[in-house]
């Protein structure tokens, strides 16, 4: 069964990024306007103060009052960009937008920095608009802030959170296999995977990018490696083509690549010389060992 989602994957375009984005943010107002004061701090780098306070006999200028309800007055205006490129003039008009707020903060959100012209834009805000703060946040910055907010007890809002995360994953707005390790359950392949520094699969089976890879058997990883190059592969009489998917274009995995394709079929009976995925790395010898029941 498929996994029901909250934030829908079906289009990446700006506005879609933009409605499951503001919706992170209700989500987060809506559990906790604490937690939402202290995440929009974090990605804007103003601090804010959200919510009502309420509080008895403060002075004010020339009396005691019993009580005060209070809310200081903000706003935070959101360009989001996915695939267009930063317009600098609508970024400007954005800013003389604001009124007499006490916080003016203009958010943009990308998938990267460019640090140099942000700076000169936030520079040329700061000079024309005074009071107007100017923020460029990436979707990998949203989701680093969002994620650090709630504990693992917390599980309906970090359920969201995670979804919010995957779908960013999912449509592109950030790549994060640079933190992500692959641990692969391994049959009758175990050794020769191991031994060779190679994971193989159809190339028709899916799977999430990752930076690094482990081989999986008896409840251990064995061996783990940083996935240098990933190669859809191809021998035929000896002869060896292969195509780069990922990584680093390089014949050095050559003479590995033919040696695990013939002995998976002499040692295995796979027949992988056609339509299949090699994951290529320098492998090191580990023991991580899987303490609780069941399959990984």
């Amino acid at each position: 069964m498929s996994k029901i989602t909250y934030f829908q994957r079906y289009s990446s375009v700006e506005n879609t990024v933009t409605n499951n984005t503001l919706q992170l943010f209700a989500r987060i107002y809506a559990y906790s306007p604490k937690r939402a004061a202290a995440f929009l701090s974090e990605l804007t780098g103003v601090d804010l103060d959200i919510g009502v306070s309420i509080n008895q006999q403060v002075r004010g200028t020339d009396s005691v009052p019993d009580g005060s309800i209070s809310q200081p007055s903000f706003k935070v205006l959101v360009e989001a960009k996915v695939d267009s490129g930063r317009n600098d003039d609508q970024l400007l008009r954005h800013a003389r937008g604001f009124g007499d707020e006490a916080q003016k903060i203009l958010l943009l959100l990308s998938k990267k920095h460019s640090p140099t012209v942000e700076r000169r834009l936030a520079e040329r805000i700061a000079s024309e608009m005074p009071g107007v703060v100017f923020k460029s946040v990436t979707y990998e910055d949203v989701c680093r802030h969002a994620q650090s907010l709630f504990q693992a007890y917390e599980y309906d809002i970090k359920e969201i959170v995670d979804d919010y995360v995957e779908y960013c994953n999912d449509v592109g707005l950030f790549d994060q296999s640079p933190y992500l390790m692959r641990i692969v359950p391994c049959g009758q392949s175990y050794e020769l995977n191991e031994t060779y520094g190679i994971y193989f699969q159809p190339v028709s089976r899916g799977y999430t990018p990752h930076r690094y890879v482990g081989i999986y058997r008896n409840k251990r990883v064995s061996a783990l490696w940083e996935v240098e190059s990933v190669f859809d592969v191809s021998v035929s009489e000896g002869a060896i083509a292969k195509r780069l998917v990922k990584g680093r274009e390089t014949d050095e995995y050559d003479e590995r690549l033919k040696a695990i394709i013939a002995d998976a079929e002499t040692h295995c009976g796979y027949h992988i010389a056609q339509g299949y995925r090699f994951f290529c790395g320098r492998p090191v010898a580990t023991n991580y060992r899987k303490t609780s029941p069941g399959g990984i």
